[in-house]
């Protein structure tokens, strides 16, 4: 990976410092010196109140001071991981392309004419074709939620058709990228009866789910053993996704929903991702005014936690499930 975007963000981070360090730092110090010596040697009442308000504007700097500079340093690292982002993009849009163009190519020669051969070459293409129409609407659905247009269309439905639709989604994309050739996919559903109701997007939520549980595929060995189960809490609804995957270390579960950024996985560091999958979960569930979160140690898997509000239809259901008089058993004459 060429380190040349982040040398150039690393060395204008070192001038603005520079910087800094010459026109708002040591005016900051002196101002400071002065202040408290006005403060030591000043006799008259108006020599305390001087001395004050000038250690007050000394310690107003600094605070301005240490706030440009963490801003600067969340700006830079932001575009470091924009520019890294870019070149993992890149790079994932070419390998389809490169493989369906070879693939085009040998057939245009004619160098596979056996109908089975053709036919793998063509299977190929196609598979190849999938991923990278979805690498392309993942990127123009994020695009569409950092612009604020996305919308959704919600409606009160079970959170049973949000984790069905999602496992089918999963088994589709498992099919097609025979995952069971790579190792053994055992999925495990846990469902709560009845099922609490919840307003949703039931596609858009299952795009969420569905990009946990590719995560759960992509970053667990060979045995993978997936939970995906519903649990109410309060007044929230929830759906837990756990895995026997290799875990996500403290410092980076604060950090793994925000865009571009990648924890790395200690099993295999080269996997590959562009960054967005979880900031997209983070949007969706957002908008659904749901809540994420993942509980996770090292060498012991990782489970991500969605919590949306139970429909307000849902609880006046059951209100009324409550209120209503059991039925009284009928006299014998």
């Amino acid at each position: 990976m060429d380190s040349r975007p982040g040398e150039i963000q690393a060395a204008r981070l070192r001038t603005l410092i520079v910087l800094v360090l010459c026109f708002a730092v040591l005016p900051g110090a002196l101002l400071l010196s002065v202040g408290i010596l006005v403060l030591v040697f000043g006799h008259q009442p108006h020599d305390y109140v001087f001395g004050i308000l000038i250690v007050a504007l000394a310690a107003t700097l600094a605070g301005g001071i240490i706030a440009t500079l963490s801003y600067v340093r969340r700006s830079t690292s932001l575009a470091r991981l924009q520019a890294e982002f870019v070149q993992r993009v890149s790079h994932d849009l070419r390998t389809p392309l490169t493989s369906i163009r070879m693939f085009v190519e040998t057939l245009q020669l004619g160098r596979v004419k056996e109908p089975e051969r053709v036919k793998e070459c063509l299977d190929v293409i196609q598979q190849e074709t999938l991923r990278l129409t979805k690498m392309v609407e993942r990127l123009l659905g994020w695009a569409r939620m950092e612009a604020g247009k996305r919308i959704y269309h919600k409606r009160c439905a079970p959170i049973d058709d949000v984790v069905d639709t999602a496992l089918q989604a999963l088994e589709l994309e498992r099919k097609l990228a025979e995952v069971g050739e790579r190792g053994q996919l055992t999925v495990e559903r846990r469902l709560i009866s009845p099922s609490p109701m919840v307003d949703v997007d039931v596609d858009a939520m299952a795009e969420a789910l569905l990009n946990v549980l590719q995560n759960a595929v992509r970053y667990t060995g060979e045995d993978k053993h997936i939970v995906i189960r519903t649990d109410t809490r309060d007044r929230e609804a929830l759906i837990v996704i756990s895995d026997n995957g290799p875990g996500i270390a403290k410092h980076d579960q604060g950090k793994i929903f925000e865009k571009f950024y990648r924890a790395v996985d200690p099993a295999d560091p080269n996997v590959i991702g562009s960054g967005l999958g979880l900031p997209i979960v983070h949007q969706i569930v957002r908008a659904h005014l749901g809540s994420v979160s993942v509980d996770s140690d090292l060498g012991r898997g990782a489970s991500f936690t969605i919590a949306m509000p139970i429909a307000a239809q849902s609880t006046a259901v059951s209100l009324e499930a409550l209120r209503r008089p059991e039925p009284q058993p009928a006299k014998e004459h």
